[in-house]
């Protein structure tokens, strides 16, 4: 195992850099909810409304106020650790230095996606998650909403209820990913694994899906397990986390990318909630714990299969067929469990790597 990618999920050192308190934290993540809101109510006008024409609309303004109060807010905890005679760089906060990157990062995109517009119109539709601006934008919004939680990572120490900054951050940093991969999303619409024919004017019928379409719909499926649950496994490595934790991190994310689309299937909602109660059900009945890897493998194995099997049952509810065979959605559960047992595997491996690199006599 390579020492540089084992080191990543080690305990890091002392350093200069001061840790922020639990209310620094969550400042953080009040302005970060701001961005996100404005990130969610953009997405919302490119897939719901036409003729887009200018870049300053009331969504962009909330997008870039929040991220206003993001910079200023990072910016006041750097300058409150700063002592004379130091390097600026020293002074921020540990863990946020990735955030003070997504600031930099951030702010060129935004640049960057208004000489965009002005040269190539608003984007619509599938060709916005595209952009390179908002690609830009996006993982700004990543590194600083992830700041609570790299910052925790530092304090493996923390206790209850000091560590819900982490769990709200991770969440969060889930749900850029999820924005900026909504094609993907399972949850923004239940047509991914239907197939449906008949003539226009005619109420649609399901009917057998193409192979093409079986593996665009299992990609889809890989990453939303991924978007959902790997947040839930970084945060499982270090912390154990209550049941209602990895439950309401499955369900938030589905919530809110339903909401983005203006809720077109809106049953899907009470579909979400039902797969998210089975996930707390597993990890009230499992238990995992970081030191327990059996336990930790075995209930995120298990989750993304129940938080699924709800969502096929649902669509099968609500069109009276479901286009996939036994074969294809049983398959489809299994791939996806699989997915995240092997993920959680890895990071296991890694992590016992880490340490005993850490603590091998130098040679």
């Amino acid at each position: 195992m390579d020492a540089t990618a084992a080191h990543a999920f080690a305990i890091p050192p002392v350093s200069v850099h001061r840790p922020t308190t639990v209310v620094e934290d969550v400042i953080t993540l009040a302005a970060g909810v701001w961005l996100l809101t404005g990130t969610y109510v953009d997405g919302w006008a490119h897939n719901n409304l036409r003729d887009l024409e200018t870049f300053f609309t009331p969504w962009h303004a909330i997008l870039y106020s929040g991220f206003a109060a993001c910079a200023l807010w990072i910016a006041a905890l750097t300058w409150r650790r700063h002592a004379p005679g130091t390097r600026w760089t020293e002074a921020i906060p540990a863990g946020y230095g990735a955030a003070a990157a997504g600031v930099l990062l951030f702010l060129v995109s935004g640049a960057a996606d208004f000489a965009w517009h002005s040269v190539f119109g608003i984007e619509q539709g599938i060709k916005a998650l595209f952009s390179p601006s908002h690609l830009g934008l996006a993982t700004g919004g990543f590194l600083i909403l992830s700041a609570p939680f790299s910052s925790a990572w530092h304090s493996p120490g923390r206790s209850w209820p000091r560590l819900m900054p982490a769990v709200v951050s991770a969440m969060l940093s889930g749900m850029v990913a999820a924005f900026i991969l909504q094609e993907f999303a399972v949850f923004a619409r239940h047509g991914l694994i239907q197939t449906y024919s008949g003539a226009a004017g005619a109420q649609p019928a399901v009917t057998v899906p193409t192979s093409s379409s079986i593996m665009v719909s299992l990609a889809s499926f890989f990453v939303s397990t991924a978007v959902l649950f790997v947040p839930v496994l970084l945060l499982s490595l270090r912390w154990r986390l209550r049941a209602a934790v990895p439950a309401a991190m499955a369900l938030l994310p589905s919530v809110a990318l339903q909401i983005m689309v203006a809720l077109r299937d809106t049953w899907l909602v009470p579909v979400a909630l039902v797969g998210a109660v089975l996930v707390g059900i597993v990890w009230a009945v499992v238990r995992p714990t970081p030191d327990r890897h059996a336990r930790l493998m075995t209930a995120m194995g298990l989750s993304p299969v129940v938080f699924w099997a709800p969502y096929f049952a649902g669509v099968a509810l609500h069109d009276g067929a479901l286009s996939f065979s036994p074969e294809i959605w049983g398959g489809t559960l299994g791939w996806t469990g699989l997915e995240m047992l092997a993920l959680a595997v890895l990071t296991l491996k890694v992590r016992a790597t880490a340490r005993t690199i850490s603590v091998s006599p130098p040679r």
